[in-house]
């Protein structure tokens, strides 16, 4: 990542852009990089956790509504995973076939994918997790009266409800105080580059 971050001090001093600040957006990237892959290794290390925990600890292999409660939660975990690959910040491998400007536009768009995972697709994973659950609820509720199982479902549902919200609270002002700077300033290099 380092010749990647050289490269744009190159064409930036090649450039003169007015005003600019790139050693502070070089660190921001790289901090950036770092959370990202941290993120990553996080999802990877969990999804398997959980998984083994829902087939094994609780009985959800046991029926039909359980093994599509475990199948819905495992694609949820697993879009996850590739929609966060698909924003990772990555160092190019041949930068003689890479050229910067090319490079600058692939980390803006991925930076702004970001955003639209956190506005869009993490929605879309509260929702899936939610019916995931209360579906896994249903086969292992059954037993119980008809209240029982409503005040569950009522319960389970909020609670993903109330955690998602906070969660996407939290990862919005996130966006907002470390990611938007650097798509900035990003944009005000590719516009000094038009010039």
């Amino acid at each position: 990542m380092e010749t990647n971050f050289n490269d744009i001090q190159q064409l930036w001093q090649s450039q003169k852009a007015n005003n600019f600040d790139l050693s502070g957006l070089i660190q921001q990237m790289k901090a950036t990089e770092k959370k990202q892959k941290a993120e990553w290794m996080i999802a990877w290390i969990c999804t398997p956790i959980t998984m083994v925990i829902l087939t094994f600890v609780l009985p959800l292999k046991d029926s039909p509504l359980g093994v599509i409660t475990l199948l819905i939660i495992g694609f949820g975990m697993g879009w996850v995973i590739w929609l966060n690959s698909k924003s990772l910040l990555k160092k190019v491998e041949n930068s003689d076939l890479y050229n910067q400007r090319d490079y600058l536009e692939e980390q803006l768009q991925k930076l702004k994918f970001r955003g639209k995972i956190i506005q869009k697709h993490m929605i879309t994973y509260g929702i899936l997790l939610t019916i995931a659950i209360n579906l896994g609820y249903l086969a292992v509720l059954a037993p119980l009266s008809l209240p029982y199982r409503i005040f569950a479902h009522v319960g389970a549902t909020l609670f993903i409800a109330g955690i998602m919200w906070i969660t996407l609270r939290k990862k919005r002002k996130k966006f907002e105080a470390e990611s938007q700077p650097v798509i900035r300033q990003l944009e005000k290099l590719l516009d000094e580059l038009e010039k």
